[in-house]
Order: C-alpha cells, then sequence, then structure tokens
C-alpha cells in the first residue's frame, strides 16, 4: 500500500511538473503576442491620447476613431473589449493607466442593463487569463469566486478549460502571427453587413436602476478622477428601445445622478428612434450608422455634446438597407 501511494504522488509530481513548464510556456507565447484585444491593450505603454473609448462591443463596433483623427487632428484610441461588462472595463482601464498611458477624455458607453453588474459576462472569463498570476489581475478577480484561485494555482487548467481560445491554435498564432488582428490600429471594428439581422422590432423597456450601487462604474469614476481624466458617459444608438414617458423620466434621472457626481451623461439611444437602416442588429450599427454617428462624437470633441445628442436622424445615406427586419 505505501509503495502504491508513493507511485502515485511520484506521478502526481511529474504530471504537476509537466503542466507547470506548459503553463511557463504558454503563459509567455501568450504575453507576447497581440492577436486579442486584451494582448493589444496590456502591451501599451507611455502613450498619450486626446481621448479613449471604453466600453462592450456597442463601443468596440461604433465609433471610426481613423475617421476623426483625420478631420480634427485628435488622437484616440479604442480599448474597449467586445463580450465586456463594467467590471472587466474597470479592470481595463485600471491596467491601461497603471502601465503610464495618459488619456485626457474618456468615453466610457454605459447600458442600462449592464450599468450596475457585479459580475463578470461568461464571454470575459478567460480573457486575462495570460496575465491572471499578475497582482493587480488576481486581487480583481478572486471576489468572484474559488474558480479563479484554481486558474491562478493550478498550472495550465484556465488553459486546458478554454482551450477554444487559448488552445494549441492560439499558442502557434501568437508564435508566429499566423493571423492578422481583426480590430485596426485605432482598436476598433466595424460590421460588413448592411442587412439588419435583429428579431423583427419587439420593443423592450429600458431603464437605469437609480437606487443601484453602480460599484465598478464609481470605481471607474474615482480612476478618472484620481488621474484627471474628463468623463463623458454615453449609451450607443438602440433599434428596440420602447421610447415612452418613463423613458425619458428615466434618462434624465440618471443624468441628474451622474452630474451630482461630477460626471456628464449623453443618451444617444434613441437619436435613430426605431429605425432599423443604420443598425445590424437591435444594438449595433451598421457601416452607414457608424459613418453617422462618428460625426456626432466627433461633434461632441469639439464641444458639442448635449446639443449634439438631440439632432435629428440625417438623411439616410444611399444604398442603405429598407428591408424589413427578418425575424429570427
Amino acid at each position: 500500500m505505501k509503495r502504491i501511494l508513493l507511485n502515485a504522488f511520484t506521478i502526481l509530481v511529474i504530471l504537476y511538473g509537466i503542466f507547470w513548464v506548459l503553463d511557463e510556456i504558454f503563459t509567455s507565447t501568450f504575453q507576447a503576442g497581440n492577436y486579442t484585444k486584451t494582448q493589444w491593450l496590456y502591451k501599451m505603454q507611455d502613450q498619450e491620447f486626446d481621448y479613449a473609448i471604453h466600453g462592450s462591443s456597442r463601443a468596440y463596433t461604433t465609433i471610426n476613431i481613423e475617421e476623426i483623427e483625420n478631420e480634427t487632428n485628435l488622437r484616440g484610441i479604442n480599448i474597449s473589449v467586445d463580450g465586456s461588462n463594467i467590471t472587466d472595463q474597470y479592470l481595463m482601464l485600471k491596467l491601461f493607466l497603471e502601465h503610464n498611458n495618459k488619456i485626457d477624455h474618456l468615453y466610457l458607453q454605459v447600458d442600462p442593463w449592464s450599468a450596475n453588474d457585479e459580475y463578470v459576462q461568461r464571454f470575459s472569463i478567460p480573457k486575462f487569463f495570460p496575465y491572471i498570476k499578475e497582482k493587480a489581475v488576481f486581487d480583481h478577480f478572486k471576489t468572484f469566486g474559488a474558480d479563479w484561485y484554481a486558474y491562478r494555482y493550478i498550472p495550465f487548467y484556465r488553459y486546458a478549460r478554454y482551450n477554444t481560445i487559448w488552445g494549441v491554435h492560439q499558442f502557434f498564432n501568437d508564435a508566429f502571427n499566423l493571423v492578422p488582428q481583426d480590430f485596426d490600429k485605432h482598436g476598433g471594428y466595424f460590421y460588413n453587413s448592411v442587412a439588419y439581422t435583429g428579431d423583427s422590432l419587439k420593443l423592450r423597456k429600458l431603464a437605469f436602476k437609480l437606487d443601484g450601487e453602480y460599484k465598478y462604474l464609481n470605481q471607474i469614476i474615482a480612476l478618472c478622477h484620481e488621474n484627471n481624466i474628463r468623463l463623458t458617459l454615453f449609451t450607443s444608438p438602440v433599434s428596440d428601445i420602447l421610447i415612452d414617458e418613463d423613458y425619458k423620466h428615466n434618462v434624465a434621472a440618471f443624468t441628474s445622478m451622474m452630474r451630482e457626481q461630477g460626471v456628464e451623461y449623453v443618451n444617444y439611444g434613441d437619436i435613430y428612434g426605431n429605425e432599423i437602416k443604420m443598425f445590424t442588429d437591435a444594438i449595433h450599427l451598421n457601416k452607414y450608422g457608424v459613418k453617422d454617428f462618428t460625426q456626432r462624437i466627433k461633434a461632441d470633441l469639439l464641444g458639442g455634446a448635449t446639443e449634439n445628442a438631440k439632432l435629428t436622424l440625417n438623411k439616410i445615406p444611399a444604398g442603405a438597407s429598407t428591408d424589413k427586419p427578418s425575424a429570427l
């Protein structure tokens, strides 16, 4: 029995050693890569920007920074990560600033359905895995449950569990730069299709939780104050929003609540009404929407945020889809 236990222990030690070595090799390769948005941003240091766009995919796919730069000479960057929510948006901003990057003006995209979140989206779980041993990263995620201790302390476990993202394919991609990034040099990504792929317009009520704690939003506000960053919160356009008196009162109340903290909130959520020609789905803009919305953000950057949010719908560009929405 003693020999069996000794042999079992020996096998465990050997396996631990093998997975520890694999963990070190994969981690160093992933940290050296820049294919994913998190990798690209994590490696950025000592840069200065006039403004940054931050948020979920609704910020990642919405504003053409190159167009603004060409027309204004303002240097911008999109630090949004698709699939993220406010919890890891806070972490991404914190790390970005800790790497000695400077931002004069931060535009943070917030939504009524996620601004008060205090959990990690399932899409976001693996995004910071190559950096989980970094103190700031682990200290952030360890509050979300025992799984994060397993990701941190069991060698290679996190990569094995999420092998479709951090598997052998990504290892070779990062080692040999096999596949190009899907975002542009400013960190943005745009949908090519102009056809609306969302559900037929079933309008929904959208409302900020006015008695919410907004833990991570408040931490972002504090970060901006500490780093002398002007913060503007905004909500990107939505096509299936129910625009009634309750909605208008909620927007006004949230605007007032943010103003009390010295933060500007601009609601672009209803600027296109329920018109689908600017959208690829209910919450993401197509190329026509991006072009129009980028001009609105440019006007904001040049000083007209509040009035700009009240602009009437621009003429739909020639060639925009006029198809009826298709049911899923």
